[in-house]
């Protein structure tokens, strides 16, 4: 019934959009388009805060008298390629990219019809009370998930007659882009249950410094590096296209973990949780002065947190690969805005803004912390935030400290340890400083480079008689 539904209200929508809005303007067309799309992407983000049993799936457990030990490949498949949407969509409204609206033809339009053709499949799951999210009533959450499925169809679908955006299948060029950008995608905006849910548990260990960590941060670099130069002399159409997607990945895959329970622990008051929402801001709405603060301070977590990860036990569970999915992120995002130029190089003014900007989160989660903290006996619940209030795991990653056991102060069910906050504010305050004159050195670096290049292409252009193609100059 819920398939049928879907698909009528998908139909219906894209008829009043290419229809009844489109001969009015196209200015209303697209204004609509965008909001629908904005609608789109708030009712997934809240939709990740439902109870959604697929967690058996991925951990293990009993629904309807059924153990799911093993893979449920369907339903992963269909969350696998549907994820892609909250992505590509917006990429696809948004900005006047032909690949992101081929990606959003031929990838997310099949993925969500078959989600709603599966519709069954997915409610197997979504509409039990087996779930760690906020509960609501099963009825209410098909017509929920019915509307999601709809806009995502009738986005596609509007978007695509509106401009009359076929596949150019006798365009080499186009089917080069596509194809070596869909494996890109379909990577990037893996869910960090999939290979859990379609492996299992893996006996491999991580920690720090082990092979696995180390082929971490060499992918890591290798990737990052590799974006850089396929797009450091492209427009700056295409330098912001492939940040702005990035930052709509890092967005949508955090919020992502809800599945796994909605608690004070996990609300987004890390730094590097924060990212996400503060990348939202600074790089869509082209903040200059909030993303030079959100340079400095949250690359200076990132780099901390990938250097001394916080890994579990199992290496494919779904908390370590949700570790690695984030913070690759939150270190690939503001790292490739820098270095493709989308915002102005760092000065002296900048740290000013980090500072300032520092102080107010430092206050803001020392304040609420430690309230949360003082009546932690009525919530059940100790938090963490910063990592200014547990001694003993700031004790393992600095054994000087040890020496403050002794100056604590209990207040409710809590103890605090009031030297801890300072030594933490000032430690990180150093590291942003020693980050500042690196990013300087790193300039340098890329100054030279381009200098070296130059001479390169100086001397071809002497050697062979002719001018090469090859750009000189960065577009700015």
């Amino acid at each position: 019934m819920y398939t049928i539904i879907t698909l009528v209200a998908a139909a219906l929508i894209t008829t009043v959009l290419c229809t009844l809005v489109a001969r009015r303007s196209d200015t209303a067309f697209y204004k609509t388009l965008k909001i629908l799309t904005m609608a789109f992407g708030t009712i997934g983000f809240f939709r990740f805060m439902l109870n959604d049993a697929f967690i058996l799936v991925i951990n293990g457990g009993v629904l309807d008298l059924v153990y799911y030990e093993a893979q449920d490949l369907l339903s992963t498949v269909l969350r696998w390629g549907y994820f892609a949407c909250y992505s590509v969509l917006p990429m696809a409204v948004f900005t006047k990219s032909r690949l992101f609206r081929n990606l959003a033809g031929l990838w997310c339009l099949p993925f969500s019809v078959l989600s709603a053709a599966y519709f069954d499949k997915f409610m197997t799951y979504f509409a039990q009370d087996a779930g760690r999210g906020f509960y609501m009533p099963a009825t209410l959450r098909s017509v929920y998930f019915a509307l999601e499925l709809a806009l995502a169809i009738a986005i596609v679908l509007s978007l695509l007659i509106k401009e009359r955006h076929l596949f150019r299948v006798t365009d080499a060029g186009e089917w080069m882009h596509f194809l070596l950008a869909l494996p890109f995608v379909v990577l990037v905006t893996m869910p960090a249950y999939v290979l859990q849910s379609l492996v299992g548990y893996s006996k491999i260990s991580i920690s720090t410094f082990s092979v696995a960590h180390l082929l971490w941060m060499l992918v890591l670099a290798v990737a990052t590096l590799a974006i850089y130069r396929v797009f450091r002399f492209r427009s700056y159409e295409d330098r912001y296209n492939v940040c702005l997607f990035l930052t709509f990945v890092l967005f949508f895959h955090y919020n992502s973990l809800y599945l796994m329970g909605f608690s004070l622990p996990r609300l987004p008051i890390q730094l590097c949780n924060l990212a996400a929402f503060f990348y939202m801001l600074a790089i869509p709405f082209k903040m200059k002065r909030f993303f030079q603060f959100c340079f400095i301070v949250n690359v200076t977590g990132t780099l901390i947190a990938i250097l001394s990860p916080d890994f579990a036990t199992s290496g494919l569970g779904f908390w370590n690969l949700h570790y690695i999915f984030e913070h690759s992120l939150v270190l690939m995002v503001p790292v490739l805005a820098m270095s493709l130029r989308l915002f102005p190089r760092l000065t002296r003014r900048s740290l000013k803004y980090m500072f300032i900007g520092f102080c107010c989160y430092f206050f803001f989660c020392a304040i609420g912390g430690g309230l949360l903290n003082i009546f932690s006996d009525y919530t059940g619940e100790e938090v963490n935030y910063f990592f200014m209030f547990d001694f003993d795991k700031a004790k393992s990653f600095v054994p000087f400290i040890s020496a403050l056991s002794g100056w604590h102060i209990t207040l409710g069910a809590y103890t605090f340890y009031p030297l801890l906050m300072p030594i933490i504010f000032v430690a990180f305050l150093v590291l942003c400083l020693v980050f500042y004159r690196f990013t300087f050195f790193c300039y340098r670096v890329e100054e030279d480079h381009l200098a070296m290049r130059n001479a390169e292409i100086d001397l071809l252009e002497k050697w062979c008689g002719k001018k090469s193609k090859r750009p000189r100059e960065f577009q700015d």
